[in-house]
Formats: structure tokens, sequence, C-alpha cells
């Protein structure tokens, strides 16, 4: 018999010949899998001397499933949290285990031994499978993730939607033309639009869906009140400030995001704008950012605690062999009306 600490059950699928949910179904002795299947998996087992690296006490044997939730980047904002807190609460319903780490960079070399190698190394302490948040992933990097079939979900992922990958995400482009259509009917005319990264998907449907809604009202769309910046109160500080700056300045601004939204209040305080006489803003999450925003902020609320247990609840079936229901998953948003507008 074989030993070594670093066999994984992606190791045991490979030698198998099966995926990793096939082995994972195995492991913890689901239906789903034939006799001959099921034997072969086992002797691999037994020949490279894998253990589950946790056992369940109801289970004796079997491994708890584990997921790691992977970041860009870690940002103390609202946004992070309520996502962090849903899918942990999630999981430990479930009884699924969750490992946090940051996105790696793939480097320069993308050899296809050099990407399947960063793949394996997402199934460190015998992860199952991966949630991605915000991260923007590099072709090789999906490319190798889906030769070792490791099941993925993307939540607001940074790039278009991926075969052997499951993207959900709020209804951006409809939030987006919310925002513009509540200062439309308050009687606003001259709309500014604090965006977010262009070349990031989300960030430019919820752009393209206020710029929508100016058009389809017959409302020019005058390029000098668009900015584009990041999902931070610094950006919202400078852009509002900037759009605040001009010769005619907007009379209303959307913001990329709820403490975008708090930077554009602040940068009109600076400037002995009031918010909502002088200028009415709009946010976009509906994080506790907007209860605490004095004005309260009028914001689009996106459901992110509910995309958070639907990402784990559908990484978990992926891991059991199930296939999703679809594989990309837009949720509703709606708009909360605060203090922060009024007629313009």
């Amino acid at each position: 018999m074989v030993t070594g600490p670093r066999t994984t059950l992606a190791t045991v699928a490979r030698r198998a010949g099966v995926s990793l949910a096939t082995a994972s179904k195995v492991l913890n002795g689901r239906t789903g899998v034939g006799d001959e299947t099921r034997e072969r998996v086992r002797s691999v087992m037994v020949e490279l001397g894998y253990r589950p690296t946790t056992a369940r006490a109801d289970l004796p044997g079997s491994a708890v499933e584990r997921v790691v939730v992977i970041f860009d980047r870690v940002d103390v904002n609202m946004y992070s949290a309520e996502l962090l807190q849903a899918a942990l609460e999630t999981a430990d319903g479930l009884g699924i285990e969750v490992m946090i780490r940051l996105l790696s960079a793939p480097g320069t070399d993308t050899t296809e031994k050099r990407m399947d190698d960063w793949a394996r190394s997402l199934l460190g302490g015998g992860c199952q499978g991966a949630v991605f948040i915000t991260c923007e992933l590099e072709p090789s990097q999906i490319g190798a993730c889906n030769r070792i079939e490791l099941p993925m979900v993307a939540i607001d992922s940074q790039t278009m939607m991926t075969a052997g990958m499951v993207t959900i995400n709020s209804a951006n482009f409809a939030g987006g033309m919310s925002q513009v259509e509540h200062l439309l009917n308050l009687g606003h005319r001259r709309i500014g639009v604090v965006a977010g990264p262009m070349s990031k998907v989300y960030a430019s449907e919820r752009a393209h869906g206020a710029l929508a809604a100016l058009l389809d009202a017959g409302v020019p769309e005058p390029r000098e009140l668009l900015r584009e910046g990041h999902f931070t109160y610094e950006c919202g500080l400078e852009q509002g400030g900037s759009l605040l700056d001009l010769p005619n300045p907007p009379t209303g601004i959307v913001a990329n995001s709820d403490v975008c939204a708090w930077g554009v209040i602040e940068a009109a305080r600076r400037r002995g704008r009031r918010v909502p006489q002088d200028l009415s803003v709009v946010g976009f999450d509906g994080t506790k950012v907007a209860l605490w925003s004095s004005p309260q902020l009028t914001t689009v609320v996106q459901p992110l605690r509910e995309i958070a247990r639907l990402a784990v609840r559908t990484i978990k079936a992926m891991i059991e062999g199930r296939a999703p229901d679809s594989p990309r998953i837009q949720l509703a948003t709606h708009l909360v009306v605060g203090g922060s507008t009024a007629p313009a």
C-alpha cells in the first residue's frame, strides 16, 4: 500500500479515471455510482492510503464536504461581510466546512502543467469545490479547473459566463436602470453616473442600465457626467467631487455601490451642497451602509444573503454530482427609497 500525506480525493479520482464528484459520492456512500466504478474507486483509495480529512460522527469513514471560498482581495466592507456571513451560516447548516483564501495570480508560466498544479492547489485541505467572489479568472485558470473537474461557482464574476462554471449575481442592468428611473420620476434631467471599472461585467451592466434609462427617457447622455472608478468611498469622494465641480453640475448622482454613494454625499457636504435639497444620491447594494448614511440612503437592494446561500447549495449539489439548475443565475433587485433623494 502506497501512503503519502499529500494524497487528496482529486488524486484518487484521477487514478480511478472518474470525476471528483463521482469520487466524492463513493466516499460519502451516496447513490448514483455503478458497482464496478464504486469498487474501482475504493480500491484506489486503499492503494493510495487515502484517508478522509475529517470524519463525520453520523457516518463513520466518510468525510465532511469542504468548500474553499476565494476572494480576489480582502476588503473590509459590508458587501463582503454580508456574503461571507450568509455563506458560513448556510454551510454550517448543511454540514459543510469552509476554507477562505485569496485568489493567487497564475504568474507568467501558463503552461498546462503549471496551471493544473495551480488548480490542484485549490484542493488543499480536502476541498472539493470552489466559490469565487468578484474574482477575475484567466481562461487558463478556468481551463485547469475544468480539467481536474473542480466544481466552480462564481459570485459577481468579473469575466463572462464560462463553460464549467456556474455564475450567480443580481440583475445589475435592471438595477442600474431603476437608479436613474427613480431620479427621472423626481424630475431630474441632469444625472451623473459614478460607475465601477467598465472592464468588469457586473460594473459595466450597472452603468449601461443607467445609461439605457436615460436613453429611454429621451434625456441626452452628456459624456462628461459619466465617471469610471471603483467600489470605494474614496472613489465616491473623488469622482462625485469631480462631477460637482463642473460648471453645470448634476442635480442627481447614481453611484456603483452604497459605500461609493457615501463618498459622494461627503463630497457634496465639503462643497456646501445639501443632500437631498441640492443633490439627490442613489446607491447600490442595500447594505447597512445605506442605513448608517445621513440622510438614509436611497439604494438598489441586491439579495446578497440569498446569493450566498444559493452559491453554497449549488456547489454542494455539484460536488455530489447533481447538475445545477442553470449555468447562469440572476436574482432580482429592488429600489428602497431613503432620505437621500428629493424632487429636482
